[in-house]
């Protein structure tokens, strides 16, 4: 009896680890295949003779679709299976990437990207709730998940200029089409179909505009979606502005900045996993105030320096504190209900992803208006605001601590009836 015991709980080991492993490798090849477009932008620009603009809004218009899409693929996954809807999101970036690569025009290229950004956007969701379902140390779970799409954005770029330069930007995103299919092969060949899941009676799958909102006005839900769009909003702007924020206001040469901006993945990417086993260990609003507070300091750095010291200190700071996801998405499934973690995550993440879409505009607004000064001392304002308002919900004993006993209840699959994810591969007799 010890002994089959004892086998169970390896193969549980096992199946949970296998699922984690392939997320991993999932989130890499449908991010890698979305942010192989940005490095090939001046290609684009001289193939279809487009402007800036035009391509900017193919661009926005990519990622609102995978904001909007995050709610439905939340629905999708309570009713027919996560499994089913990640190998979805799969097949369609995979799609997606080799059309955008064939596009004859513009005008082509623009309508695959939205459709790309549908099929990148299914992903996401639905794997974070198989995975929530599967693991009691979420925090810790999303951190590892998240490290494939840190690691797409430092892959990204290198493999455009090595592909780029020999091949040409058709074949740069023909290759998101390649790994994004090997992916989905590995997901069809050592997971064994699952019967069909059967059909919530529920409303959990059904999209009401009333029932989102009362979702995202519960006090917890609405705490972790305002604080996933402060971490949200800096990160983005983040992304676009390091750079040029480095070159203009710091003085460094683009291969020094560019660099820092590498070092700067390479700091975000470490810390995921990082971020999130503390969440589990000291609670989730401890873990996001000291990272918030830490960002806090670095955005001040670079918005006050003026000097090459300055700058990579500033840029280390930052790093450490865009490891935030973890436990900032951690306390969203916290505060959802296992029948709702689906349609609820989604909704969450569709409307902080919205909101935070703008921190380019308006950081790149103020600073023309104001210098980087000000375009960067807002971020800075932002998260010492957040960092403070956390502390004060602490000590009015409202913070949050993980109570690892209820995890396995909390976090258990809410439909028994639906074979679960399995990599073994089939038994001889089957």
């Amino acid at each position: 009896m010890r002994q089959m015991m004892s086998r169970i709980s390896t193969a549980r080991w096992s199946e949970r680890h296998a699922a984690l492993s392939v997320c991993v490798g999932s989130y890499f090849a449908v991010r890698l295949a979305q942010l192989l477009v940005s490095p090939v932008v001046p290609s684009l620009r001289g193939a279809f003779g487009a402007s800036r603009g035009a391509v900017g809004t193919i661009l926005t218009g990519m990622w609102l679709v995978y904001a909007c899409v995050q709610l439905p693929s939340g629905a999708a996954g309570d009713r027919y299976g996560q499994r089913r809807v990640v190998l979805a999101a799969l097949g369609g970036t995979a799609v997606a990437a080799l059309a955008l690569a064939a596009a004859p025009s513009l005008l082509a290229f623009g309508a695959v990207a939205l459709l790309l950004g549908m099929g990148a956007g299914l992903y996401y969701t639905p794997a974070t709730a198989l995975l929530a379902a599967r693991f009691e140390d979420v925090g810790r779970v999303i951190g590892i998940h998240r490290v494939g799409s840190q690691a797409a954005g430092l892959v990204a770029p290198a493999l455009a200029t090595l592909l780029g330069a020999r091949f040409g930007w058709r074949v740069v995103l023909g290759s998101g089409a390649v790994v994004t299919t090997l992916l989905l092969g590995v997901l069809l060949r050592r997971g064994p179909s699952a019967p069909r899941a059967v059909a919530r009676t529920d409303g959990g799958t059904a999209v009401r505009p009333r029932q989102v909102a009362a979702v995202l006005s519960r006090p917890p839900v609405a705490a972790a979606a305002a604080l996933a769009t402060v971490g949200e909003f800096a990160a983005l702007a983040t992304l676009s502005f390091l750079p040029t924020v480095l070159v203009e206001a710091h003085g460094l040469p683009l291969s020094t900045a560019g660099a820092l901006f590498g070092a700067y993945f390479v700091v975000v990417t470490a810390l995921q996993p990082v971020s999130g086993w503390l969440s589990d260990r000291l609670g989730r609003d401890a873990v996001t105030g000291a990272l918030f507070a830490v960002g806090a300091v670095g955005y001040a750095a670079l918005a006050l320096g003026t000097t090459r010291a300055a700058a990579l200190p500033a840029v280390a700071l930052v790093g450490v504190a865009m490891a935030c996801g973890p436990p900032v998405q951690s306390r969203a499934v916290d505060a959802l209900a296992d029948a709702e973690c689906g349609v609820g995550f989604g909704a969450v993440r569709t409307a902080y992803i919205l909101v935070a879409a703008l921190g380019p505009v308006v950081v790149g607004t103020l600073a023309d208006a104001a210098g980087w000064t000000a375009g960067i001392g807002l971020l800075a304002a932002m998260l010492a605001f957040a960092a403070v308002a956390l502390v004060g919900a602490r000590l009015g004993g409202r913070g949050r601590r993980p109570t690892h006993g209820s995890s396995s209840d909390r976090y258990r699959p809410s439909r028994p009836s639906e074979t679960p994810w399995r990599f073994s591969p089939p038994s001889p007799g089957r």
